[in-house]
């Protein structure tokens, strides 16, 4: 059974998954070349399945993550589109319950249409644009677009104030929610004129799904986060769900009504560090500064953050959820500092990023990150206790949701929470949804059986496409005379050398990660020894000078290195404190990295990384992802070549081919 996963919101994209297995992931940025690029169009899905020698008419099933505050937009719905369709739910083994609440949940309502006139408005006046590529003047509530709706049916307790007593009730209820798929939906695809059947699934239950089946556990808890704001009238976000996974089935719990994804998020565009990547930003920002402006009472969800209104019906607007924050910096700025604005640090006059090194600046963002961690420690603790409290009690703990990039609160979960095991996959983020709505149909509701993942490994990060030794020579054909091709030589070998010569190089293999982080086949590599590579490299991709850089190692050399967070890290999840002071390049200025740790499954990579070893008798290169400013990781030998072509890049390894510029 071949199932397509699909995400139509930031970060769209697309999953194959037969049976348990899952085919490719690939994310519309990496072919539009628009970070995060959203929405989903005829011509990129019939090309995704070109590529993977199939089409439109071999899919069974079509499984669509829900888009949250979104709604579902079609640019040329006339080709493709998908529509709430209760005939589907008969192909599906669900029970007469989950039925019934499935028939319910797509009742078109007044104020569904409503909401989606005013967002669809909204968004064509310029909400969202920084992820849009395609032209949505000509886009009508009424044919190309539809309302989505989250959780469209639940157990009675999902709107109760997630205490510790009403999580621990809603894990006793665990056995008896086995017969019930709550929150998927029917719908049907039509795509050139076909039509396939197919479930929406929940946004956070997707995020879910794809921790879980991606782990290649029997059983674990998950707790999903994201910079979603929770519950609204229209039946919108929950700010992220405890789940329970028990062999092929996933059972959401409660949700968990959690408000620091988003508190984050607010905070990185009240800084000014942007929209779709200020949470990443801001987590390289924090540990310049101190959380000055913290308060305990800003812990919390948001019942006791806030109130039941705030929590369950109404936000008076996007940053209601930092004015505690800002009343903070409003009151103890002018007592804390002489000049709030100074700078920090020594960056040069007129560096990148300059403007983001004041006082008051980085200890908005220290605050930040201490929220985040705090909260996402009790959350993980309360979930623990709730557990044992219900006799359901699992020592494996799964992160999803964009939340579960935040290296350094994964990192205080896995030292100080109180799970045996912390595992987080590599496309935690939204780009994983399609992944993990794909596989919940397979496996939760049609219980086919489950295969390994490599969950453990880097295995599981190389799901994106590859290309032959044709597509390189095609790019290549571009640049005339321009660029120089050696396919004469040890590429890996020569790559180690190169890096520990002092070189920077692009190195490209085989198939792309998926996720936001590179991890060895579409990576940047530099020498972490000498503390200039650390402006050099955020030079060359024109990024602020203050962001950090992560350390690729090799796994079993790690602790001779680092120390800290867990000994296995092949998806740079997690930080730890650097040993020494012979990596300035990848040590930041609190002492911490982000560490990937890398085994023989990442293929020429390592040897890379051994052959640097072999020259330096250091088993660490610095690695980020090979990308220009603004842009997604390359994803084709085009791209890659684009890169050289503009940047100051001194080689770029294209499957073992070195291409380089013609001198002069």
């Amino acid at each position: 059974m071949i199932t397509l996963g699909l995400s139509l919101a930031h970060d769209a994209g697309i999953a194959i998954v037969e049976d348990g297995r899952v085919h490719a992931l690939v994310t519309r940025e990496r072919w539009s070349r628009k970070k995060r690029c959203a929405l989903l169009t005829a011509d990129f899905i019939q090309d995704v399945l070109a590529r993977a020698g199939l089409a439109w008419s071999d899919i069974d099933h079509v499984a669509v993550a829900s888009a949250q505050s979104w709604p579902f937009l079609f640019v040329g719905s006339d080709r493709f589109r998908i529509a709430y369709d209760n005939a589907s739910l008969d192909l599906y083994p669900l029970s007469d319950a989950t039925k019934d609440g499935a028939r319910r949940g797509i009742v078109v309502q007044p104020i569904f249409k409503q909401h989606l006139r005013e967002r669809l408005a909204a968004i064509k006046d310029g909400l969202y644009s920084e992820y849009m590529t395609d032209d949505l003047s000509r886009l009508t509530p009424e044919n190309d677009a539809l309302w989505c709706r989250e959780w469209a049916f639940f157990p009675s307790w999902w709107k109760d104030a997630p205490t510790a007593d009403t999580v621990a009730r809603a894990c006793a209820s665990i056995p008896s929610l086995h017969q019930l798929h709550q929150g998927y939906l029917p719908i049907s695809a039509t795509l050139d004129g076909i039509t396939k059947p197919g479930l929406i699934v929940p946004h956070h239950f997707a995020h879910a799904a794809y921790a879980y089946y991606q782990s290649d556990c029997d059983e674990a808890v998950v707790m999903t986060t994201d910079n979603g704001d929770t519950h609204t009238e229209f039946g919108g976000y929950v700010g992220g769900i405890f789940a329970k996974g028990v062999g092929n089935r996933l059972i959401p719990i409660t949700p968990t009504f959690a408000i620091y994804g988003h508190v984050y998020q607010r905070v990185a565009e009240y800084i000014d560090l942007g929209g779709g990547s200020g949470a990443g930003k801001l987590m390289g920002l924090a540990p310049y500064g101190k959380p000055r402006f913290a308060d305990r009472t800003m812990l919390g969800d948001a019942f006791s953050a806030f109130d039941e209104t705030y929590a369950l019906v109404r936000k008076y607007d996007r940053n209601q959820v930092i004015t505690p924050i800002i009343q903070r910096v409003v009151e103890l700025a002018k007592r804390l500092y002489p000049d709030p604005m100074a700078p920090v640090g020594n960056l040069e006059t007129g560096s990148y990023g300059q403007n983001d090194m004041r006082r008051r600046t980085v200890d908005v963002a220290a605050t930040a990150q201490w929220l985040f961690e705090e909260n996402s420690l009790a959350d993980v603790r309360k979930l623990s206790t709730a557990l044992i409290a219900a006799g359901q009690w699992c020592p494996t703990l799964l992160l999803g949701g964009g939340a579960a990039l935040n290296c350094p609160a994964n990192s205080r979960i896995h030292d100080e929470g109180p799970f045996a095991a912390l595992k987080v996959p590599p496309a935690c983020d939204d780009s994983g949804l399609p992944i993990g709505a794909a596989q919940a149909v397979i496996h939760d509701v049609f219980g086919i059986a489950r295969e390994p993942q490599g969950g453990d490994t880097a295995t599981s990060a190389y799901l994106g496409m590859s290309y032959t030794r044709a597509d390189l020579d095609r790019a290549l054909a571009g640049y005339g005379g321009d660029l120089v091709v050696n396919d004469q030589l040890d590429a890996a070998d020569d790559a180690g050398k190169a890096v520990a010569s002092g070189t920077v190089v692009g190195w490209f293999e085989g198939r792309s990660e998926i996720g936001p982080r590179a991890l060895g086949h579409r990576s940047l590599l530099a020498d972490p020894r000498p503390a200039a590579n650390w402006r050099r490299v955020n030079d060359l991709k024109r990024r602020e000078a203050w962001r950090p850089f992560a350390p690729a190692v090799l796994a079993e050399r790690a602790g001779d290195w680092f120390l800290g967070g867990p000994a296995s890290s092949p998806h740079m999840l997690f930080t730890a404190q650097v040993k020494g002071d012979k990596l300035p390049a990848i040590t930041h200025v609190d002492g911490s990295a982000r560490v990937q740790t890398v085994g023989s499954e990442t293929g020429q990579f390592r040897r890379v990384i051994e052959a640097f070893d072999e020259a330096t008798g250091v088993p660490v290169v610095l690695n980020t992802s090979f990308n220009g400013p603004g842009e997604p990781i390359v994803e084709t030998p085009d791209d890659a070549l684009r890169f050289l072509a503009t940047t100051e890049v001194d080689a770029v390894y294209v499957d073992g081919v070195k291409v380089t510029r013609r001198a002069g």
